[in-house]
């Protein structure tokens, strides 16, 4: 039940991104043109996911050593690296949405 919740949290959060973008872009003018913006903001995404991977590595090496002053370190950092990703995961499907209403006629 509580991922339902969430995910309406995250599809308002969607929302607010596009109309942030809307304001800053006009609407896309060709699928080519949608589909860079799309990929810029999944390599984006990748990025956040794979520095929250590296962040948990350290996280585990810290824990075997150990290590709590560097444990909480890594989790501060963990916990950024996370959002971070959750804030590129919601600018990709904010720029799928723009490309549904700008090329598809809001499909």
């Amino acid at each position: 039940m509580s991922t339902k919740i969430i995910k309406l949290d995250v599809e308002e959060l969607v929302a607010k991104e596009l109309a942030l973008a809307n304001g800053e872009n006009p609407a896309f003018r060709s699928p080519h043109e949608g589909y860079a913006v799309i990929l810029e903001e999944v390599e984006e995404l990748l990025e956040a996911v794979r520095n929250t991977k590296d962040r948990t590595d350290g996280l585990w090496r810290n824990v075997k050593g150990d290590d709590s002053r560097s444990v909480s370190f890594e989790i501060n950092w963990l916990e950024n690296m996370a959002t971070n990703a959750a804030c590129e995961a919601i600018q990709v499907a904010a720029m799928c949405r723009k490309y549904r209403e700008s090329l598809l006629g809001g499909e």
